[in-house]
């Protein structure tokens, strides 16, 4: 199966380079320039995760995420906010709302791909822990 990756972000520049990114990981990208066309986007195609922005028009990543949490189709999707605000009050505040994970910009590619993998994995079950990945 291939993994499909929604990405919220308005900033052109950040969607060329995660869109390639993932890309490059084999990952299905599906790109939104604003919150509605995000929500929409997962609405018709159902992503394996979203990495959401907090800054964009019309709906930001906050509201995002809490349309995630509260409509019972979406709510399981892992939502990681992607955002330059490091105030610990919008991280906290992101975590709190059902954000999987906050990762502050400027961002190390590897690491946000690790973040994303592990969100991917399902859970081990209780007293086992996952395999290791295997390297290719």
């Amino acid at each position: 199966m291939r993994v499909r990756v929604l990405v919220a972000d308005d900033d052109r520049v950040t969607l060329r380079f995660l869109r390639s990114l993932f890309e490059r990981e084999g990952w299905q990208v599906l790109v939104a320039e604003d919150g509605d066309h995000a929500l929409q986007l997962a609405r018709e195609h159902r992503p394996d995760v979203v990495v959401s922005d907090l800054v964009m028009p019309y709906r930001d990543g906050f509201d995002v995420l809490r349309a995630f949490k509260r409509d019972p189709e979406l709510r399981s999707i892992p939502v990681i906010l992607l955002t330059m605000k490091d105030r610990e009050e919008d991280v906290v505040r992101g975590l709190e709302a059902g954000a999987e994970d906050y990762v502050v910009k400027p961002f190390h590619a590897r690491e946000l791909v690790a973040r994303i993998r592990k969100r991917l994995r399902p859970p081990a079950p209780p007293g086992r822990s996952n395999p290791p990945e295997r390297s290719l």
